[in-house]
């Protein structure tokens, strides 16, 4: 594909990185001539100087015929314009990077559509929604996001004293949006059928939308009891995206910012929420508030303080911490001191970009499962000779799962066994992983690249 990016800075130049890697035609657009031969020497990408909110520029980067404009600068109008200029100009689709939520929720004005933008996305709220997960769910093994955030894939061991052990999947009664993908036993993954019992110590791997996750999982998992208990260091924009994204009934959230003017701002906006006006990274102040008996410790301010408060929050004893770092080079020292989950807003953000730019193809989605199975992405071809069958319909000659796909109005669901398959659909299908091909057959999914 050929994909332009606006802005060579951090996020940037990683987008850069795993795009071409990926096999994409990259062109990357800076103002930041020494920021722009680093790049290129480095990275398998075409650059060029110039301003990316000027027409001249955006065509002459071939905007005209791109599959994708992405803005990443760190100044959101900028960004807008670049996706004007460039949606204009012919590019395909477009995607801007936007850090002030008031452009991302103003419920009066839509500006992805005055702009002709695709799709917004925030850095900081897209980091915040997974650390949300997470502590929503801190025993998952593995979680995954779909569909813009609002369909989740976790893998969980089960418990032995789980009400749903030793029943057949289909007596479960699971909420609706819910399905079981996986079955891990013995370290062999399947695809579950009707009939299959899920015992104690099987990894069951479950798709769900995130606000019926809470109760699949209640089925299977170990009970939790009581709400859980946060403290947040530092008064940051993900600090605010991740407080909204707890529900007050579930967690007991303090927020530590030792600025008293942000602290008085943050304190009239999170009404749900108890904010301090002090350093929770500071031994004197995580002592007084006690704070070795939370649930997690999360560290937003810069890396080097989020490194020293979370290493000692795990020598107290605190099992969960979740330090945000935006300098990779932290990344290996942390893991050392014992921070096994590291949080980044550049890494969310490039994870977004990928995700848009390969919306359309065939894609293998890594690291969920070894050996056995894939978790693909695919867009449903015009020629596929399943188009206007039934879920129900499709027998099982070739094992798959349809995790999640479209409405017909386009919004993201786990599908049920009515569901008509149709052209130009988005799907999350797992299969076994000698299958794959066939998959790609009977949907008709061909790759760009």
């Amino acid at each position: 594909m050929d994909i332009i990016l606006c802005g060579g800075g951090e996020i940037g130049g990683i987008a850069a990185e795993t795009l071409s890697s990926a096999g994409d035609s990259v062109t990357l657009i800076d103002i930041d001539e020494a920021r722009l031969e680093y790049l290129e020497k480095h990275l398998d990408v075409a650059v060029l100087h110039g301003s990316a909110s000027s027409a001249a520029t955006l065509r002459a980067a071939g905007a005209a015929s791109a599959d994708a404009v992405i803005a990443t600068t760190n100044v959101d109008e900028v960004n807008l314009v670049i996706c004007d200029i460039a949606a204009t100009l012919g590019a395909q689709r477009t995607l801007a990077r936007i850090d002030h939520s008031m452009l991302l929720g103003d419920e009066q004005l839509d500006y992805a559509s005055i702009f002709s933008v695709d799709r917004l996305f925030s850095p900081d709220r897209a980091m915040a929604s997974l650390m949300a997960s997470r502590l929503r769910h801190p025993a998952a093994i593995a979680i995954e996001q779909f569909a813009g955030s609002t369909i989740e894939l976790q893998q969980f061991v089960v418990d032995a004293r789980a009400r749903g052990v030793g029943l057949p999947l289909q007596a479960l009664a699971l909420p609706n949006g819910t399905r079981v993908a996986a079955v891990t036993r013995d370290g062999e993954s399947k695809l579950p059928s009707a009939e299959t019992t899920l015992q104690g110590g099987d990894l069951v791997t479950i798709v769900a939308h995130n606000k019926s996750m809470a109760e699949a999982r209640s089925m299977l998992a170990a009970p939790h009891y009581g709400r859980t208990s946060v403290a947040i260091s530092g008064g940051t924009a993900s600090a605010v995206w991740l407080c909204q994204m707890l529900d007050a009934r579930d967690f007991d959230v303090r927020v530590f910012e030792p600025n008293r003017q942000r602290a008085e701002q943050l304190g009239a906006l999170l009404d749900h929420v108890t904010v301090l006006c002090a350093d929770a990274g500071v031994p004197e102040t995580f002592d007084e508030e006690h704070l070795d008996q939370v649930d997690a410790f999360v560290s937003m301010r810069s890396d080097e303080r989020n490194m020293l408060a979370c290493a000692y929050a795990l020598n107290r004893g605190v099992d969960l911490v979740m330090p945000v770092v935006r300098q990779r080079e932290f990344v290996p020292l942390m893991h050392q001191l014992g921070m096994r989950l590291t949080w980044s807003p550049n890494t969310a953000a490039v994870q977004t970009i990928r995700r848009f730019v390969h919306c359309n193809e065939f894609e293998r989605l890594e690291g969920i499962f070894e050996g056995t199975l894939d978790v693909i992405r695919l867009r449903v071809g015009a020629g596929a000779p399943l188009i206007d069958r039934t879920l129900a319909s499709l027998g099982i000659d070739t094992p798959m799962v349809i995790l999640a796909t479209e409405d017909r109005l386009g919004n993201p669901i786990v599908p049920g066994p009515d569901m008509t398959i149709a052209a130009g659909r988005t799907m999350i299908i797992i299969t076994t992983r000698d299958h794959t091909t066939k998959i790609r057959t009977l949907f008709a999914a061909e790759s760009n690249r």
